[in-house]
This record gives structure tokens, C-alpha cells and sequence, in this order.
């Protein structure tokens, strides 16, 4: 069992009422007795209760530490990752227009598009780029135990949804990455000249990376354009994207939200 420590004006007090308890039993003053003996017995019991109120004070004060820290450091990893698939979502939508782009100039006379259009449309519709966020702070935390030092329930919630929510898009990132890279990829090799596919500009920008394009080898856009297996390669692409965006939405909305949440916590 746990006793608290009593302060020293309690300490220095017992005694005090001890002698007079042991001076008043000695004269056989019984009623006296009695009330300093209660006096000593609520003293102690003030005391304890003192104690312990400190010690639960200090123990709520360390978890609310420990809570503050746990936050912050959700707050960096959810706003990192929100800054990433804010970038993946722009990039997913000009790849998703120019796919309908390059569906709507399909089957038309090679007049109604130039060259150097299809090649712009076709690298921004295969040079796009997925959602990789930051796991790693998030898998500690639900892993190790701590997120139940998290307060608020709804967050604590959110927070156990994270894989969840993160396989989802996993999936479906899966499905067009094979397509793209195993099936339309393949495809265009065959057709036409990658190295005339620029890159877009969001990529190089980020990177600072970029090569000469512009190949030496003449290319016939007009069979690719008027090949119906191209349309429904393209097809399928442009429909990849649009569940690609939904799932996008659905964890931007997620981060934005509990982003939210996190700091209302820290301003409380």
C-alpha cells in the first residue's frame, strides 16, 4: 500500500499533540483527551489527503507532458504527409486530363492535333506519381502501446484507422502501377519514342533533375491514334485515376481533419 510523505508542518505538529495527549490521559482528563486525540487523527488524515492529491496532480502533469510530446509529433508526421498528397493529388489530376484528353483526340483526322500535343499529353499521362507517406512515427505509436495516452477518443480512433485507410489506397495504387508500367508502358515502347515524352514540369521542378528529350527516329502517331487496343488501354489509365483520386480525397480529408483535432488538443 502506498502512504504519501507528509509535509513537515504535519511532522512537526504530531508530537506537538502527542504531549498533550500523554498530559492529559496522565491527569485524567478524558473529554479532553479525546478531541486532541481526534485533532491528531483528522491532522494525519488532512495530511495524507494532501499528499496524495499532490502526487496525483504531479503523475496527471507528467501524462499530460508525455500526451503534448505524443501530439507534436503526430502533427509533424500528418502535416508532412498531407504536404506530400497534396503534390500526389495534383499530379494524379493532370495525369487523369490528359488521359481524357488523348481519349477525346482518338479516332479523329491526324489534323485536329499536333505531334509535340500527344507527346506533352502521353508524358503526363504516364509520368505521374503515387502516395508514399511517412509511416513510421504512426506504426510506433499504435505499435508500442502509447497511443493510449491520447485523450481525446475520436482522435485516438482515427489514429488505430490509419492502416487501414492507407491499404486501401495501397490497393488501388497497385492495380494502376501494373497497368501503367506492365501493360499501356509496354505498348507505347513499342509505338512510339519515349525519349519525346517530356516530363512534367511538377517532377523536375521538385527534383531539379530534367535530360534532353527530342529522339532522332520518326514516329507515326496517326496508326497509334486510330488503333482501338490504344483507346481502351486509355481508357482503363484514365479510369485508374479516378479511384486513385477518391482514395486521395478520402486520406486528404483524414489529415485535414485530424490535423484539426491534434491542434485543439494542444492548444487545451
Amino acid at each position: 500500500m502506498f502512504f504519501p510523505k507528509l509535509g513537515h508542518q504535519q511532522l512537526t505538529m504530531i508530537p506537538f499533540f502527542r504531549k498533550i495527549r500523554y498530559q492529559l490521559a496522565e491527569e485524567n482528563q478524558f473529554l479532553k483527551y479525546s478531541r486532541y486525540a481526534i485533532g491528531e487523527i483528522v491532522l494525519v488524515v488532512i495530511g495524507i489527503l494532501i499528499a496524495l492529491y499532490i502526487n496525483n496532480w504531479n503523475e496527471l502533469r507528467i501524462e499530460k507532458q508525455k500526451e503534448q510530446a505524443l501530439l507534436l509529433g503526430l502533427q509533424e508526421t500528418f502535416a508532412n504527409n498531407l504536404e506530400n498528397l497534396n503534390f500526389v493529388l495534383s499530379d494524379t489530376r493532370i495525369a487523369f486530363e490528359s488521359s481524357k484528353r488523348v481519349l477525346d483526340l482518338l479516332g479523329t483526322e491526324h489534323s485536329g492535333y499536333s505531334d509535340a500535343e500527344l507527346d506533352t499529353l502521353l508524358g503526363h499521362m504516364i509520368n505521374y506519381t503515387t502516395y508514399d507517406p511517412s509511416t513510421g512515427t504512426i506504426d510506433n505509436i499504435i505499435n508500442s502501446g502509447t497511443l493510449n495516452i491520447i485523450q481525446n477518443k475520436e482522435l485516438k480512433d482515427n489514429i488505430s484507422n490509419w492502416s487501414g485507410m492507407l491499404n486501401d489506397a495501397e490497393k488501388d495504387i497497385e492495380i494502376a502501377n501494373n497497368h501503367a508500367f506492365n501493360i499501356l508502358l509496354p505498348y507505347l515502347n513499342d509505338k512510339v519514342n519515349l525519349k519525346n515524352l517530356p516530363v512534367p514540369r511538377s517532377i523536375t521542378e521538385r527534383t531539379g533533375l530534367n535530360i534532353s528529350r527530342a529522339s532522332h527516329f520518326p514516329v507515326n502517331y496517326a496508326t497509334v491514334m486510330g488503333d482501338k487496343e490504344f483507346e481502351n488501354l486509355v481508357d482503363f489509365h484514365a479510369v485508374n485515376f479516378i479511384y486513385l483520386s477518391r482514395e486521395y480525397i478520402e486520406l486528404k480529408e483524414y489529415l485535414e481533419h485530424n490535423l484539426a483535432l491534434i491542434a485543439k488538443e494542444i492548444e487545451n
